[in-house]
């Protein structure tokens, strides 16, 4: 009996996430497999920062950190707390129970409210994406067990194929044509740039996804009056001539609210 409590208090100690304070506001950005490195993009960390915190006010503090890589921020949030952050849907939904993240708002890269994977491979390949061997690369396939329910509804063991992250979409896409490797996936803004591109008429689309949702911002931790706060801030940017500019370095038209769509992920258990 004794040892059986011990084991619900220490289920429900892992599942209590930490309540944070206003003193200070921090965020973290996540996107793995974009260009870059933290170093090249802290200038518009600290743009987006001081934005932020001219609306809030000066008594919130806000610093802002950027990743591109699963690793990088993973030891990060070990040794720190923010207050709220914009993470790629792969790494939602892969973290979101151990990070404890509440969503706010979502982006709107292109204005777009939901994104696209495509499946693309040259047009001389096969038909069907079950005939695919090699591997299969993308931006958002770092977290390979999500991309592969997300995109084909299989687990990540019952493909034919290997999944593997890059940074470089394009340049995989070139070695498809060459015969180097299996196939691309694309998400939305990718695909629409490509299709500006010459090598355009070389490709073909083998699958595509639901209609998904774009990055989240989350919290981690329970929302406060402050996220409150925060989200009414961002949902305006798009409104403000002041943050054009930042919000184009930002790769996002605006933010609007939270997509249902993240629950409905979150339950299948992905």
């Amino acid at each position: 009996m004794l040892r059986n409590m011990l084991l619900v208090l220490l289920s429900l100690t892992v599942l209590i996430c930490p309540a944070y304070g206003i003193d200070s506001f921090d965020f973290v950005i996540i996107q793995p497999g974009q260009p870059g490195t933290s170093e090249d993009a802290q200038p518009v960390m600290d743009a987006f920062a001081s934005y932020v915190q001219g609306k809030l006010g000066q008594d919130v503090t806000v610093h802002g950190h950027y990743f591109n890589q699963i690793e990088q921020a993973e030891a990060f949030l070990a040794s720190n707390r923010p207050g709220w952050g914009i993470v790629q849907l792969g790494y939602y939904l892969a973290h979101v129970d151990n990070t404890c993240m509440t969503p706010l708002a979502s982006t709107l890269p292109g204005g777009a409210d939901s994104d696209i994977w495509r499946l693309v491979v040259a047009k001389d390949g096969p038909e069907q994406w079950q005939a695919l061997q090699g591997s299969v690369s993308g931006t958002m396939l770092f977290e390979p067990s999500i991309a592969a329910r997300l995109l084909f509804g299989k687990s990540e063991a019952e493909l034919p194929f290997a999944l593997a992250g890059t940074s470089r979409p394009l340049r995989a896409l070139r070695g498809v044509l060459r015969g180097k490797g299996g196939a691309v996936v694309l998400d939305k803004p990718q695909y629409d740039a490509v299709q500006a591109l010459s090598l355009a008429s070389k490709l073909k689309v083998l699958t595509t996804s639901e209609r998904l949702p774009t990055s989240a911002v989350v919290a981690f931790g329970p929302p406060d009056d402050l996220h409150k706060r925060l989200r009414t801030v961002l949902e305006n940017m798009q409104h403000d001539a002041a943050a054009s500019d930042l919000l184009q370095l930002l790769q996002t038209e605006g933010f609007g609210p939270v997509d249902a769509r993240l629950d409905a992920l979150q339950e299948k258990d992905l």
